[in-house]
């Protein structure tokens, strides 16, 4: 039995020294995915900090965009108040609608001219200046003009 007993503590023995290897390789792991966590946690904090930095630059560029449209609008405001041109264009939008009204009693004035032209009767126009001139004629001789 005491070869029994020899052989159960080298067995016991071994596999305390197998139980204690197989430890320390899971200590040795654990100690490894620690370090790789911690480094992935350390690599996603300096990712985060840079797109936090980038962040806080392209807000910085965008309300300095914004602050310079406000004042050119402002400044665009301004010039459109002082000069007046509003006014100016409605000053003209008035002309130009005035100008349209005078020129159409103007073709209505034309229109009626032409309308008292083509109601003149040529020939008769014609016969009455030729008996005007036969009638002239004889009292120009007798002034002596011809």
């Amino acid at each position: 039995m005491n070869g029994n007993n020899e052989n159960l503590r080298k067995s016991d023995s071994e596999l305390r020294q197998l139980v204690y290897e197989q430890n320390l390789q899971q200590t040795k792991w654990i100690k490894r995915q620690t370090i790789f966590v911690s480094l992935l946690l350390l690599v996603v904090a300096v990712a985060l900090i840079l797109l936090s930095i980038q962040v806080s630059n392209v807000l910085g560029e965008a309300n300095a965009a914004i602050d310079e449209i406000t004042r050119l609008t402002h400044e665009l405001n301004n010039v459109l108040d002082e000069s007046h041109l509003t006014e100016l264009l409605q000053n003209a939008n008035t002309l130009i609608e005035e100008s349209g009204e005078s020129l159409t009693k103007a073709l209505d004035g034309v229109d009626e001219a032409l309308k008292k032209v083509e109601q003149i009767d040529i020939d008769a126009l014609n016969s009455a200046i030729s008996d005007l001139q036969k009638v002239i004629d004889p009292l120009a001789r007798l002034f002596g003009k011809k």
